[in-house]
Order: structure tokens, then C-alpha cells, then sequence
């Protein structure tokens, strides 16, 4: 039986590519749900990769690492002219999404909005008030089923917060 040949990723690229000076090139080839190139790895079983980060390896001849990223400066992300790639971090990656609108971030819930709550501002004032009259952080958390981690928090201020104890002796 012969064995065939793997072509590599490399060399597989330009079958998709169309270049078009500095316009976009759109991929060709296929693309996963969120509009980004893909393209095989080689031997079966070893999985897709995006078709802009094997351009930028391409054209710009590194070798990346799974922490890097590359960002398209069209905000095209079908895109793999090199023109338009650039290497970043995640948090470049993230930063670049949220400049161009493309991702939100997730809301703040503070207090009693946050579902996860065990306590509400009612309580947390009077964490400050029993504080004051020397009951422990132990005692505290045993009293309001909570650790005594997160009394420690409410106490340093890390959590809560938002709720005003500067009339209830802190």
C-alpha cells in the first residue's frame, strides 16, 4: 500500500489565497462559525488552524507559539493579507475587539444585583457595627454563614464597597 504524500500547511495556503494589493485577501477556503479561515494541519486527526495565523507564519517566516495572536488591523476576519495581520497578546487581542466595538463587556453587579450574594447592605453595615463592639471575624462569619474570608473582605473594603458605613462606625 503507498502511503501519501502531506502537503504542507504552508504550500496548501496559496491554493486559497487571491491577492489584491492592499485590499483584502479573503480566504477561499473554509471558515469556521465566526467568519475566520481554517485550514488542516496535515495528518489527519491533528485538527484545523486558523488561516491567518499560518500567513503570518508564512509570509513573515516565525514560528508562533499557542500565546501569541494575530490581530487583523481590517477587522476582517476572513482576511489573511499580511499587510493587514499583526502579532499581539490576548489581552492586545481583547483591547483591539472592545476599541472596534466588536465585544462588550460583561456588566458589573455589585451588591444584591449580583445573584450570587449572601449578603445585602442592611447586613454589611451591620458587620461594621458588631466589628465595633469586638466581636472576631470568626464570630461574624459564623453569625452571617459566610467564611470568614469574605468578612475580611467586607471589612477591608474590597467588597461592598459601593454601600456607605461612615455613619455606622468604620
Amino acid at each position: 500500500m503507498s502511503q501519501k504524500s502531506c502537503i504542507p500547511v504552508r504550500l496548501r495556503l496559496a491554493k486559497y489565497l487571491h491577492p489584491s494589493g492592499d485590499q483584502c485577501w479573503e480566504w477561499t477556503g473554509a471558515k469556521n462559525e465566526h467568519g475566520y479561515g481554517v485550514i488542516g494541519r496535515g495528518k489527519r486527526g491533528r485538527g484545523n488552524t486558523k488561516d491567518h495565523r499560518v500567513a503570518y507564519e508564512t509570509f513573515y517566516d516565525v514560528k508562533l507559539d499557542s500565546s501569541s495572536h494575530v490581530l487583523h488591523r481590517c477587522d476582517n476576519p476572513g482576511c489573511v493579507n499580511p499587510l493587514h495581520l499583526w502579532l499581539g497578546n490576548h489581552r492586545e487581542n481583547m483591547n483591539d475587539m472592545l476599541s472596534k466595538g466588536r465585544g462588550s463587556k460583561p456588566p458589573v453587579r455589585r451588591g444584591t444585583a449580583n445573584n450570587k450574594a449572601k449578603l445585602d447592605e442592611n447586613k454589611i453595615r451591620l458587620i461594621f457595627q458588631l466589628r465595633h463592639t469586638g466581636l472576631t471575624t470568626y464570630q461574624l462569619a459564623e453569625l452571617f454563614c459566610v467564611s470568614r474570608v469574605a468578612i475580611c473582605c467586607v471589612l477591608n473594603r474590597t467588597t461592598w464597597r459601593h454601600v456607605d458605613v461612615t455613619n455606622h462606625f468604620c
